[in-house]
């Protein structure tokens, strides 16, 4: 391909030239074979950026492709399949943003992490790198210390991706066994897109924001160890079946234990009815010891519901949601969590995507 060169890349001897390529920069790597090496493809238009880049990223155990523009780095994606993109913003023919969007929307390439780069100020840059549906956002010249936290950050995230995907395939398939005849299973895409964008509102990672979107999509998982006619009960719950459904956060947890990673998504289940004063369930965690997923979950789980018709009840205006919301703030939901959402555009946003709710995040 022109302009375009697979390499299995020997760094470069001058040091003095390129001090960051210096090993003693990074935590040594672990001695012996390494068990496998990722790829990485860096698409950058400067030939002086794309060898020190690959210079690095060879230092650090990986092999490296290289791409001028978006036009060849979508191609290289295609035939390639790297474990990760590093692509630089500005770019001829097509920049980084317009190229990381056609990735992300082609499911062959979408779930390959893209770090974005940038030699500019990088706030600007961080609202458009939402927006193509980057990963991360690095300022070049980049030392190797920060290359190599983002980049293995990165490729643990899509560990973590597919951890997740198998866990919601499984239990998918374990509401399937438990529930043949049932219509609707306990899997809310619209409270994982809010969680989702919610853990991004609040400044957390894009690791973090995953887990957030799976807590999100699996929080009601227990209602499948629930009998049916209690949860199509359209009367006020008696204080039996109210501890009863109750329940439905243990069993949740104790569902998506055997998988990976229950580390982080059992807590946001188990716990995603305690409230903030301590007078939730099923433990009464108070405050900060109230696992952060949880919370999330708890707020977009809370707004959805009061948008949302109920047998007992019509759908709330998003005007009265957020004032129900704020008024649990700091005794039913974090203050910090319900002052982000109700002064971000989200509320609105996901009011406008009943039934479109791929476009909430």
């Amino acid at each position: 391909m022109a302009g375009c060169v697979t390499r299995r890349f020997t760094p470069p001897c001058n040091e003095g030239r390129y001090p960051f390529l210096r090993l003693t920069a990074v935590d040594p790597l672990p001695s012996g074979p390494m068990p496998e090496r990722r790829t990485i493809l860096v698409t950058d238009d400067s030939s002086a950026n794309r060898d020190l880049l690959c210079g690095q990223l060879s230092t650090l155990g990986f092999w490296t492709e290289a791409a001028t523009n978006g036009e060849e780095a979508i191609r290289s994606a295609k035939r390639l399949k790297p474990d990760l993109i590093l692509m630089d913003v500005e770019m001829p023919v097509m920049n980084g943003h317009e190229a990381c969007k056609r990735l992300k929307a082609d499911p062959a390439t979408a779930e390959i992490p893209v770090l974005m780069m940038t030699g500019f100020d990088p706030r600007p840059e961080r609202m458009k790198m939402v927006e193509s549906g980057a990963d991360d956002l690095i300022v070049k010249p980049v030392p190797m210390r920060d290359l190599q936290v983002r980049v293995r950050a990165l490729l643990r995230l899509k560990e973590l991706r597919r951890d997740l995907q198998s866990t919601q395939e499984s239990l998918r398939e374990l509401v399937k066994k438990e529930n043949p005849t049932e219509s609707k299973a306990p899997f809310d895409d619209r409270v994982a897109l809010t969680a989702q964008a919610l853990a991004r509102l609040i400044g957390l990672d894009a690791e973090d924001q995953e887990v957030a979107f799976h807590a999100g999509l699996l929080h009601d998982i227990g209602q499948i160890g629930l009998p049916e006619e209690l949860l199509n009960k359209q009367g006020t719950y008696t204080p039996e079946e109210f501890a009863q459904i109750q329940k439905h956060t243990i069993l949740g947890a104790e569902i998506t234990g055997p998988f990976r990673p229950a580390s982080v998504l059992a807590p946001a289940i188990r716990h995603h009815h305690e409230r903030w004063d301590g007078t939730g369930y099923p433990d009464k965690l108070q405050g900060p010891a109230i696992p952060m997923m949880a919370r999330i979950v708890a707020v977009a789980d809370a707004f959805h519901a009061m948008i949302t018709d109920r047998p007992y009840r019509p759908r709330y205006t998003v005007a009265r949601a957020l004032e129900i919301l704020a008024a649990g703030s700091g005794t039913q939901w974090d203050s910090r969590l319900t002052s982000a959402f109700a002064t971000s555009s989200l509320p609105q946003r996901i009011a406008g995507t009943q039934g479109e709710e791929a476009r909430i995040a």
